[in-house]
């Protein structure tokens, strides 16, 4: 006899579960974070926002190799050696803080550069806080990462709303009162909400952070799988970036205010498929350790992030026109048709998360990261191509050919791959 379990508890599971708490963390980020672009793009000019979409691009270029060293490692590795999680959680910590130092100075190196080449000289006076910046947020994100290896996030959903809820307060509060800020003033902005966000997140989920002693060859390990995936990030953000960067580097910072409307909207897609795969990322790295499972685990997986996915992308193509006006203003209306062509690559991208997720799981990120670079090679020829041609409607149908080309030749790795381990299991 079965024992039917009450709706309401069914509920209460499911909104306790790590994947709600997940996708709810994501959402007070990416919320937030919408209702601060829309001040600032009533704050500031175009030109204006074109030099900080330049500024968050290098800055979030410059932090996904330090996250390589730090989330899926010691996701995998605590995952089948729970009991030395003070050990990977100290070697991961130390990799953490390495690469924050090492890519705070390449993105002053990097502000320095860009100021002269894309001709934004605002840039420049960013560049003597990216280090510090870097320090700070890399501290808040190796928080996130611990909460992630437990699968516990409802310490990262309250961290992300104070965050991001005080930088919006904050860039209200500068519209409310007729401010207008420069560019350290917005920097400082940003810096107060990381520092709430990291205070909260080591003093209510202090019992995550139970240090063990560091041994030589956890470092090792971490560091050798790590250098693919931190790898796999920086082309992978690169590959997203890169279309601003060429923006910036062939046309104007209003052009690059317009592209980043669009691209800044269409990043809502990426939502659901980010807070999702942080969720079933665990749940593949257990399966890889089960015969026969990561098949069936990653069909699951993809399955779930279209079911999500595709029917966003198809409502932000219908009301893109509206969702421009509504959120940037009139003045950005130029933006819809962009936003339209970089929403239609929203309809295969679960199936390039979960490929690239699932290489990662079964500890092959060397694979994942050799095709991130077959990925931005073309993405490279496509935007050096339409870009000078077609401006702005050029860069946003470059991603998306791109985007096309590099998922459909994962779609057939990744049936090669599966097909060499079910051979080799018959055999």
């Amino acid at each position: 006899m079965t024992i039917a379990i009450p709706f309401s508890n069914q509920v209460q599971k499911i909104l306790r579960s790590p994947s709600t708490f997940s996708v709810a963390s994501a959402l007070a980020w990416q919320g937030f974070g919408l209702l601060t672009f829309m001040v600032l793009a009533r704050l500031l000019s175009v030109p204006e926002m074109g030099v900080w979409a330049i500024w968050i691009s290098l800055l979030t270029i410059a932090d996904m190799p330090r996250q390589g060293f730090t989330q899926n490692g010691l996701v995998k590795y605590t995952a089948t050696e729970p009991e030395a999680w003070g050990k990977w959680l100290s070697a991961s910590l130390l990799l953490n803080s390495l690469a924050a130092v090492a890519l705070g100075l390449l993105l002053a190196i990097a502000l320095y550069i860009g100021a002269g080449l894309l001709d934004m000289p605002d840039l420049r006076s960013l560049a003597p806080f990216a280090l510090p910046f870097m320090l700070l947020q890399s501290l808040t994100r190796f928080g996130e990462a611990a909460q992630v290896a437990l699968r516990d996030f409802r310490v990262m959903f309250f961290a992300n709303v104070l965050n991001a809820g005080l930088q919006f307060s904050a860039v209200g509060l500068l519209l409310w009162t007729d401010t207008h800020p420069t560019f350290p003033q917005l920097l400082a902005v940003q810096a107060l909400g990381v520092s709430a966000g990291c205070v909260f997140t080591y003093f209510v989920g202090k019992r995550h952070f139970q240090f063990g002693p560091l041994e030589r060859e956890r470092i090792h390990r971490l560091f050798h799988f790590g250098k693919f995936v931190a790898g796999t990030n920086f082309v992978s953000l690169l590959f997203q970036r890169l279309d601003t960067l060429l923006v910036g580097t062939f046309l104007t910072p209003a052009a690059v205010g317009i592209y980043n409307a669009a691209t800044r909207l269409n990043g809502l897609l990426d939502l659901p498929l980010n807070s999702l795969s942080m969720a079933q990322f665990p749940v593949l790295a257990k399966a890889s350790a089960e015969p026969g499972q990561i098949q069936t685990a990653a069909r699951k997986c993809a399955l779930q992030l279209a079911l999500v996915q595709v029917p966003a992308s198809l409502l932000l193509i219908v009301v893109a026109p509206q969702a421009i006006t509504l959120l940037a203003g009139e003045k950005y209306l130029e933006a819809a048709p962009l936003l339209q062509i970089l929403a239609l690559t929203g309809l295969v991208k679960p199936w390039g998360r979960t490929f690239g997720m699932t290489l990662d799981a079964v500890g092959r990120p060397g694979l994942n990261f050799g095709m991130l670079l077959f990925s931005i090679a073309i993405n490279v020829a496509l935007l050096l191509i339409f870009v000078p041609w077609l401006g702005a409607v050029g860069a946003a149908l470059a991603m998306g050919l791109g985007v096309l080309a590099s998922t459909g030749a994962g779609q057939l790795l990744m049936r090669r791959f599966f097909k060499k381990k079910e051979d080799g299991q018959n055999g």
